[in-house]
């Protein structure tokens, strides 16, 4: 046979689920080595995940990264031939071949291209096919079929919340992604099954499912509005690929070749084990970084950035959601070795100073830290463990550099890592609060500085 003919023979589903699932443990396994030779961190769910992975991060170390594409090339053109035979099998349009290369959908997509049933002969004159021994249930109506779909996608959304937070304490790729995926993916293929393919009766299903399971953590208390409106983005997004991957596969089959959709739950504890058995490695602590001008040669600025007087009531919106806000710091002791003690409206930090040198750098470590925000919920409920180190703060810097006309370049740094996967999603967020505490602190930091250096020249 030659390549060609291969290549457009069909795949029947049980060779393409086994040889599909082979190359993938093959792979997983050099991609494995490959990383021990390199001596570079490794998780599985590098493929559930893929902005944490390091196929998408050449700047890390180049020569691991050309390693791991030269590895994944071959299995690219294998897998793209594979699917393209098993499509045909199926009566599915090659195009969606191209759901190959979405990160996390083509999770889903192998696994519906697996159970979809080879195509059956022809039995009707429009051209759709029909299982004779199983004709198609009566549709639902449009509105029947979309709540039962959102019903089902809410369950398997909070039941993801509930194994990953709930029992393993882990906010990770298989809660963020694959939670919301399946849940679209599922909602999607129901609707599909209980009433005609729809694309809007599909997305309205996926997005009233997450509505439902955010509604339902809300009222009890579970979570704050504040972290679901992070979440939301990111979850809503996942979602709507499998809806989108469940909604591909349904609409090119007929009613008896659609997968089922209850077997596809059974992804959802699949991927939180693996995230507590081999968890995405977290990045080392980075730093934000915040920069302002003061009119105030160092040594009039240094006494305010060693400790501030308390600052009025935080106005800004991220704070009065119940972000931790900075209200003041005070010290015990002079150079290394003392203790700043910043005051938050959840807490404090508390700050043994590891560089004292004035009034060029003052550099602080951090030995303990206030809960990074106030839940907003309509009354108290079960702490989240995402208040409990998950964003954790390692060390603060400040930074004075002379300016012309006796002015004060003061850099603010915050090293920090987050414990969340994605991480450049969760980094994002907390670049941005960071940078709001930032600039509470620095404006306090120059008004008084300002009005120093004022109170100095009018004598």
């Amino acid at each position: 046979m030659s390549l060609a003919s291969w290549i457009r023979t069909p795949l029947k589903p049980l060779p393409f689920l086994g040889i599909g699932t082979g190359l993938m443990a093959l792979k997983i396994g050099l991609d494995y080595l490959i990383a021990q030779i390199f001596q570079r961190p490794y998780s599985v769910l590098f493929y559930v995940s893929p902005m944490d992975a390091p196929l998408f991060k050449p700047g890390e170390h180049p020569t691991y990264w050309i390693a791991m594409w030269a590895l994944a090339l071959p299995f690219i053109t294998i897998g793209v031939i594979l699917t393209v035979r098993r499509l045909r099998d199926a009566g599915l349009p090659p195009a969606l071949v191209a759901l190959f290369f979405v990160p996390f959908a083509n999770l889903l997509f192998f696994l519906a291209a697996g159970v979809v049933p080879s195509k059956p002969p022809k039995e009707q004159a429009d051209g759709t096919y029909r299982d004779a021994a199983k004709p198609p249930p009566k549709d639902k109506s449009f509105l029947t079929a979309t709540l039962m779909s959102a019903a089902a996608g809410a369950v398997i959304a909070l039941g993801a919340g509930a194994i990953g937070i709930g029992l393993m304490k882990e906010y990770g790729a298989a809660l963020f992604l694959g939670g919301p995926a399946i849940s679209g993916f599922v909602a999607s293929l129901l609707f599909c099954r209980l009433h005609e393919p729809k694309l809007v009766g599909v997305i309205t299903a996926t997005f009233l499912a997450l509505l439902v399971s955010f509604g339902v953590m809300v009222a009890f208390a579970l979570e704050g509005i504040v972290c679901l409106v992070m979440v939301a983005p990111l979850a809503g997004v996942t979602a709507l690929i499998g809806a989108l991957v469940g909604f591909a596969v349904a609409s090119g089959t007929g009613i008896a070749q659609r997968p089922k959709p209850a077997p596809m739950a059974a992804f959802v504890p699949l991927f939180l084990v693996a995230e507590l058995v081999n968890p995405i490695p977290h990045d080392a602590p980075a730093p934000v970084e915040s920069r302002v001008v003061i009119d105030a040669p160092p040594a009039v600025v240094w006494p305010h950035v060693i400790a501030f007087p308390r600052l009025d009531p935080p106005t800004e919106l991220v704070f009065r959601a119940g972000v931790a806000a900075p209200l003041g710091a005070v010290i015990e002791g002079r150079g290394v070795g003392a203790i700043r003690r910043c005051q938050f409206t959840t807490g404090e930090f508390v700050e043994p100073i590891e560089v004292w040198n004035e009034p060029r750098e003052l550099t602080f470590g951090v030995l303990a830290q206030p809960d990074p925000m106030h839940e907003l919920t309509p009354w108290p409920g079960p702490r989240p463990p995402h208040l409990d180190g998950y964003m954790q703060v390692s060390r603060g810097q400040f930074l004075l550099r002379p300016l012309p006309g006796n002015r004060t370049l003061l850099i603010g740094r915050t090293y920090y890592r987050v414990r969340m996967a994605p991480a450049i999603y969760w980094r994002a967020w907390a670049d941005e609060i960071i940078g709001s505490v930032h600039a509470r602190v620095l404006a306090q930091v120059k008004r008084r500085a300002e009005a120093a250096a004022r109170r100095v020249a009018s004598r």
